[in-house]
This record gives C-alpha cells, structure tokens and sequence, in this order.
C-alpha cells in the first residue's frame, strides 16, 4: 500500500532533489544558486494572569534556488531565461504542548475537549511556496519579457503575491507597459498563505468540517469564511530607461468566488443567510514618482485610490536633502486609511486617517563614527471626541457622567444625537515623535545606540537599546550582546504600564564561506508577565556555480 505523502514529506523530497544538482559533474552554461536558511526557537511566555505558560518550540525553514542563463551563454543583448523559487516552512512543536487532560491537542483537533480549544485554520506545520516562476527578458529585440509562476508585485498598492502571468512591453521611448492576471495568493489553498491578501476578513480551508462525526460544521464559526480561488488581473504603465526619475501608474482589481456567510446568528428559518457569487474583492489605482539630482537631493512621492471604499488609502511624500559629503537631511509625510476586503464587515465601520510627518538628519562626523536623528508628529482622527460625545449620550438620557454606564437604552433621542453630524465632527489628537541612533565601527568590533520615544495624551513609549559586536580571527568567530531598557504608560489603564528590562547575548561561528551558524539567548522581565525567555539558533548555507 502507497503511503500519502504530507507537506513536510514533501518539502523534503524537494529540498533533496534540489541538492542533487550540486552532485552531476558534467559543464554547463547554465548558473545554479541555492541558498538555505535554519531558525530554530526555543521560548517560554508567561501569561499577564499566571496560567497558561506558553512552552514554544519553532522551525522555520526556507530553502531558494535560482537558475540563470538557461538560454547558454549571456549576452546582454540577447533573450535571458531563469527560473527562481523559494520555499518556506513554519514548524510550531509547542502546538497543544500546554493542553493538557481532556484538551490535550486540542488546537489542532476538534474532537479533543469538545473543540473549546479548536483554532479554525491553524497549522502546526506550515508550507508556503513563497515564489516560483519561469522569466524570460529581452526577447523580440528587447520589447517583450514575461514571469510565469508565482510572483509577487511591489508597487503604490503595496506588496502582492498571485499565481499566473505577467507580460511586459518595453519601449524605445523611455515607456514600459505591463498587463498581469491570475490567482491571488490566499490562506487556506494549497501551498499558500494569507500574507498577501487584503485584511479585515477570516478564511481558511473547510476541507475537515463536517467530514466526520466530532469535526465542526462550517455555521460552528461562522465568522470563519470560506477559501476558493480569486481571479485577478491588472495593468501599470511606467517610465523606463530614465536615470534621473521614474513614475509608475497601476490598477488592480481582485474577485471573490467563494460563499460567505453574511450573518454571525441564525434567521428565524434556522439556517445562516449566505451570499454565493462572484463579487467584487478589492479595486485600487496608486500611481508613485520619484526624482533625483546626485549633487542636490531626491523627491519621491505616491498615493493610491480605494474604488470599492471610494477613498484614498494612501498617500506619502520625501523630500531628501544632500547638504554636504557628511551630512544629509529630509523631510518625510506619511497619510494612511485602513482598507479591508469587500467582504470584511469591517467595511461598515467608520475609519479615520493617521498623518504622520517627521524630519530627519544625517551626520557621519568620522569614518568610524556616525549618528541620525528624526523628530515629528502623528495625528490621529476619530470621528468625534469620545469623552464629550458620551457625555451628550448621557444628557439625552437625563443622567449623569457617574450613573449612565449600562444605562444605554435605544430611545428615540438617543439614536438621533449619535446619528446628527454635528455630533460627530472629527477630533484630533497628536503624539510627539523622536528617535535618536547612533554608530561606532572599529576594525573588528562595533557599538550601536539606539532611542525612542513616542508621547501624547493617550500614553507613551520611551526607551532606549544598546548593542555591540566583537569579531575574531578575520570574522569567523563573532559575539553579539544588547541590552534594552523601555518604559510604558497608559493613562486608560493604570494597571498595564510597565518598565520592560530585556538582554541577549549572542555567539556566530563561520564554518566555510558557504555556512554561517548563530546562537542567541533572550531574556526579557516586566512586572507583567515576569520572566521570559528564547533561545534562537540559525544555520545559513549559501551554494554556488
């Protein structure tokens, strides 16, 4: 009998068969990269109210292989073919490992303690194919060049990862079209994550729901959405060939297919209304331009447009500064509008905009020695001040600020003042902005600092960390240590702020050129969840021909 293959069988097989390149003996023209990095975690988390203690053990594992000039011989001229791939695998052993008696298990199994533990979509060991793509460039003289595989975009709308075709048209005229379409990556299907997909929304795969006697039914968490494939496609024009700037226009559109249950409670029937067809996922525009003069300074600026939410999710500008060969200065403006899936029920709520703006300088007074500085503002928005808009909700009910909590009863009145805009003009508060950092190199050893503090009426940050590293034998052996102090204040909650003391001290071993090994031992304490602790080893190989 055949034995089925898992996730991390099959991760294996891959990894061996990847190895096995490096093995043949034959010439080729073709070049072969493959690099492999190990991270083990060991660590304890104690809870702010003393039970469970979290016991973690974690694998991550990623492995990337590239092959290049599978046309022969390069020529910068000539069409250029490559294939590139990356995986990844997420380990978590601690799963379950603090479950004990009757919920021993029980994170991964609904069966076990009646499913009170049962985490929907949670995997104890997860594999991702990060990207794994065909490329070829520079065909039909330099016009045309396509990816085909997984792939991710980076652009004014952010990251983004799909499965499918990209195909770009390259002009003569310092003008570079693009058209892409596919799936994009999602939670749930195989060989993916929900990393790249818009926020707002819970989905996953079904695949155990209601198969067996003891598994749950999908209206167990109805909150939990289904996962099917999202049609995408979108188009960007952009400049090409210009040394001294570059703008990008792009537009994206996504779909959903899958059924979603609209309603977290039954109607009167009993059954969970649901919407089952294809429908809007997300919709946006963002255009971005950057400029730069060597001998003055750069300008880069870019926004990008929520057609389904009908507003701008994003907008941000720099402007940066060459003062001198050692000094350099900037000015940067930071607006953001969280956008979530169309589905999200998020999308009912109100959302305001965090502004941020902040100055920054540059000072490399020495070659060994050099510091940095920013210093701004944040805005937050809200729709309404919160104390003065509770105090006109209890007025409406004829009580006072000290008797109305759990008073709030849906009257006539009630409804109209929260509903009135005037009522709900927008009210701004503003946190104060610094960091300060700083940098001593010597011919083997290094010494970093580095401050923070953020401030306003809601709370504040501050605190403070200083590292350093001490290199022997030319770099093969390097130790590492860092020591933080931070302190924490909420003015809403007296009973969460805290001074947070945290040190690691760290040892690196290069063993060849082509493997590097590290060892970190953490160790944070507050008076919230006591001690904590980590151990982290990483293992590097990097192989070439």
């Amino acid at each position: 009998m055949t034995r089925p293959t898992t996730p991390r069988v099959r991760f294996i097989a891959f990894v061996t068969g990847a190895a096995s390149l490096f093995t043949t003996h034959p010439a080729r023209a073709v070049d072969v990269e493959l690099q492999s990095t190990t991270l083990t975690q060991a660590y304890e988390v104690t809870s702010p109210w003393g039970s469970p203690n979290l016991d973690r053990r974690r694998l991550l594992q990623t492995i990337s292989l590239g092959l290049y000039n599978l046309q022969g011989q390069h020529s910068p001229n000539r069409p250029d073919y490559s294939v590139m791939m990356m995986l990844r695998l997420d380990a978590d052993f601690g799963a379950n490992a603090h479950l004990s008696g009757a919920d021993a298990g029980g994170e991964t199994d609904y069966a076990r303690g009646g499913g009170a533990r049962y985490l929907p979509g949670y995997q104890a060991a997860l594999v991702d194919v990060m990207f794994g793509y065909v490329e070829g460039k520079r065909l039909a003289d330099g016009w045309l060049g396509f990816r085909l595989g997984r792939q991710y975009i980076v652009d004014a709308l952010g990251w983004w990862s799909f499965d499918g075709a990209r195909v770009q048209l390259t002009t003569p005229y310092f003008v570079q079209a693009e058209i892409y379409g596919g799936f994009e990556q999602r939670g749930g299907l195989p060989l993916s994550t929900s990393r790249y997909e818009p926020q707002g929304i819970w989905r996953g795969s079904h695949a155990r729901f209601g198969a067996a006697a003891g598994q749950p039914n999908s209206t167990t968490y109805p909150s939990y959405q289904f996962s099917a494939p999202a049609p995408a496609f979108g188009v960007a024009l952009e400049t090409s060939g210009l040394s001294f700037a570059h703008g990008r226009f792009t537009y994206r559109r996504v779909y959903n297919t899958a059924a979603s249950i609209t309603q977290q409670f039954p109607g009167a029937s009993g059954n969970y209304p649901t919407l089952d067809e294809v429908r809007i996922s997300q919709e946006r525009i963002g255009y971005e331009l950057g400029a730069n003069l060597p001998s003055v300074g750069g300008l880069k600026g870019g926004f990008s447009y929520d057609l389904y939410n009908q507003l701008v999710g994003m907008a941000q500008g720099s402007i940066d500064l060459y003062l001198g060969q050692r000094l350099t200065g900037g000015v940067d403006v930071d607006y953001f509008v969280p956008t979530f899936d169309a589905d999200s029920i998020w999308n009912w709520f109100t959302r305001s905009p965090i502004t941020t703006a902040t100055g920054r300088v540059n000072m490399r007074l020495s070659e060994r020695f050099d510091i940095a500085a920013s210093g701004g503002v944040r805005s937050w928005s809200t729709d309404a001040d919160p104390e003065s808009f509770r105090r006109g909700q209890c007025a409406e009910l004829g009580l006072s600020i000290s008797t109305c909590d759990g008073a709030f009863s849906e009257t006539d009145s009630l409804k109209s003042y929260t509903r009135a805009e005037e009522n709900r003009t927008t009210s701004l508060s503003a946190d104060a902005l610094a960091n300060l950092s700083g940098r001593y190199r010597l011919l083997s050893a290094e010494l970093g600092l580095r401050a923070m503090l953020q401030a306003g009426k809601q709370g504040r940050r501050l605190g403070a960390d200083l590292s350093g590293e001490k290199r022997l034998d030319g770099g093969r052996y390097a130790f590492n240590a860092r020591v933080s102090l931070y302190d924490w204040d909420d003015p809403l909650r007296p009973d969460r702020s805290a001074t947070s003391f945290m040190y690691v001290l760290g040892a690196g071993y290069r063993l060849l050129q082509m493997a590097d090994m590290r060892l970190e031992w953490e160790h944070d304490m507050n008076r919230l969840v006591g001690h904590r602790f980590r151990v982290l080893g990483a293992l590097s190989l990097r192989v070439s021909r």
